[in-house]
């Protein structure tokens, strides 16, 4: 069953970012993310089912998109009322104090994320200042780092630490993809432009 979940976290964090490259960089078929959305949906309500912990974790993640306004495509929307649908009929059990917390650290997430994207041109590039808090937005560390917390307070298995990790490093592997895709990252680093002045000869 703890493989279940890494795998489940895993598949999760890739899909939804498969939908979004679809419908907002156009890089994938919308067809196909329409068809995945219902089976994300399923397997994330299954995944909240199954488990409080990952229950009140996932919700706290829908939580975090549906309040910054991120369910912003008929696939999301469709996966979204899947899992609603679902979990009312099935039902499932929350740690509600953990709930608050990690859907807090899910919105402040999505919050400093916008940020760095409003204000990425902005940014120094050579304040590591800046990259490091540009990093820690963009891999969306607020969550994980309360999720780390509730693990060395033994509220919840580190499992889910890890669970968390490969969601959210799955969902930035296919941001990669599609930046490789589009033709817009590289792994190569821009040369420094040398300009050679000529003086003129001594006479």
């Amino acid at each position: 069953m703890y493989y279940f979940f890494l795998l489940s976290f895993t598949i999760l964090g890739a899909g939804i970012k498969y939908i979004d490259a679809a419908y907002d960089d156009k890089v994938f078929s919308k067809k196909i993310a329409l068809i995945i959305a219902p089976v994300l949906g399923i397997l994330w309500a299954y995944t909240m089912v199954i488990s409080p912990v990952s229950a009140t974790i996932l919700l706290a993640i829908l939580l975090g998109v549906f309040l910054k306004g991120k369910i912003d495509n008929y696939a999301h929307l469709a996966g979204f009322l899947i899992i609603l649908a679902i979990i009312f009929i099935l039902g499932v059990q929350l740690m509600i104090v953990p709930l608050i917390l990690l859907a807090a650290a899910a919105l402040l997430d999505e919050v400093g994320n916008d940020l760095i994207d409003k204000y990425k041109g902005r940014l120094n590039k050579n304040s590591y200042l800046h990259k490091f808090v540009a990093k820690f937005f963009d891999h969306r560390w607020v969550m994980k780092i309360a999720i780390l917390w509730l693990v060395l307070m033994s509220v919840i298995p580190i499992l889910f630490f890890l669970a968390m990790v490969l969601f959210d490093y799955s969902y930035l592997g296919v941001r990669l993809y599609s930046q490789f895709r589009q033709g817009t990252f590289s792994l190569k680093s821009p040369r420094p432009k040398i300009q050679i002045s000529r003086r003129p000869l001594d006479a």
